[in-house]
């Protein structure tokens, strides 16, 4: 497994903890007030080996695999891949090593998962920023239709067209398809997402790639993508409190773009920072950490 170090050049500490009826792997790195990052599809903690070196200084960097990914635990369905779930994951990650109140950000499906956290522990997350994702339930099983607005939208610079949604929600059916041809599938995907192709490096797709190989590990991610329709009823009963805590939104011309600010906007009376980052895809941390790390240190820091 490739490492991950520090603004000093040192390695961040691994962990394990015992959360919510599993085992969750994570990194933590750094000084100062924790903040929690949130991986996207499919992903692991190793995403941010570009920008945790960028925050150490300032922060004190929690970096888990969430439930289904990476060195996590793979649970049986019953056990739930919901985003309330992974909230309770997360927030009893932060009871574990005593982080009482902490900022939060998460991209892609983990920005969803960051939301609901903040929805649901309102008292503990001070700060919000939702990157490069739109909510199940608020516009993101709309943009998975098949009409030639959405087909279009990319080009038009109006969001992008989200296909794989109800195709991953089909059950064993993607996991037969993709089966001996992950690095083909998830390298093509992953980098049809991007600004700058090359930002996406052989050795974090090698990574992933590894982890989903292992037993479950398909399965564990593609379980997030088939409680869609329970996130949905969630977010629903979320939105009727909005959120009231600061939160930046962050998008990228290469997928969501400016509809990530249009998201909080229904869900929140918080929204104090919005941007576009011009040039860049969907992986915000590996195509532009260092935009990224002085955006959240600016929004961040010094609301304790």
């Amino acid at each position: 497994m490739p490492e991950i170090f520090d603004h000093n050049g040192n390695p961040v500490i691994h962990g394990r903890a015992r959360v919510n009826g599993i085992r969750m792997h994570y990194v933590m790195a750094g000084q100062g007030e924790p903040l929690l990052l949130i991986h996207g599809t499919p992903k692991t903690h190793y995403y941010w080996y570009k920008l945790i070196p960028l925050l150490t200084e300032k922060f004190t960097v929690v970096a888990p695999d969430l439930r289904g990914f990476g060195y996590t635990d793979r649970p049986p369905v019953e056990e739930g891949y919901d985003s309330q779930t992974n909230a309770q994951d997360l927030i009893e990650l932060m009871d574990h090593l005593g982080f009482e109140k902490f900022h939060v950000h998460g991209e892609d499906r983990g920005a969803e998962f960051a939301y609901v956290l903040a929805a649901t522990q309102r008292d503990r997350v001070k700060t919000l920023s939702f990157c490069e994702m739109l909510l199940s339930g608020e516009g993101l099983e709309e943009a998975s239709y098949f009409t030639l607005e959405n087909i279009s939208a990319q080009f038009k610079m109006k969001g992008v067209w989200v296909w794989h949604i109800p195709f991953f929600w089909i059950p064993d059916l993607p996991e037969m398809l993709i089966s001996g041809h992950e690095r083909e599938f998830w390298e093509y995907w992953i980098k049809a997402e991007t600004w700058n192709p090359c930002a996406i490096a052989d050795e974090a797709i090698d990574e992933w790639i590894a982890r989903m190989m292992a037993p479950g590990g398909l399965r564990g991610i593609l379980e997030t993508y088939r409680a869609g329709l329970k996130n949905a009823r969630i977010n629903a009963e979320l939105k009727k409190e909005p959120l009231t805590l600061p939160i930046m939104t962050i998008g990228a011309p290469e997928f969501f773009g400016e509809t990530v600010k249009e998201q909080m906007e229904k869900v929140s009376v918080g929204v104090e920072k919005s941007m576009v980052f011009q040039e860049c895809g969907h992986s915000l941390a590996l195509e532009a950490e260092a935009r990224l790390a002085q955006e959240l240190c600016g929004f961040m820091l010094n609301r304790w």
